[in-house]
């Protein structure tokens, strides 16, 4: 709880970009998979099980590395500012 209020506190972009994350993956990237098992559903019996297979495999692995990359930029350009707020501690941590 103590972390919880920390971060709201001290930190707001990164709460904000957080909740940004989990409205993504709700309204974004769930529904896509969901429709992706509805689509095999219906049309399982249309096409062959390895091209359907390869496009789900595809498809998921895709949302799962397109959303680590954007992650990881986030990432970066937070401790890019966090480095530029607190320039004391970059040079005690450098000694």
């Amino acid at each position: 709880m103590l972390y919880r209020a920390h971060r709201e506190a001290s930190h707001p972009d990164y709460v904000q970009w957080g909740r940004r994350k989990v409205r993504l993956s709700i309204y974004l990237i769930l529904p896509s998979w969901f429709s992706l098992i509805v689509v095999d559903a219906l049309f399982g019996r249309f096409l062959t099980p390895d091209f359907l297979f390869a496009g789900v495999v595809a498809y998921v692995i895709g949302t799962v590395i397109v959303v680590m990359l954007v992650e990881r930029r986030k990432i970066r350009e937070l401790r890019a500012a966090w480095k530029e707020t607190h320039p004391l501690f970059e040079k005690e941590t450098k000694t």
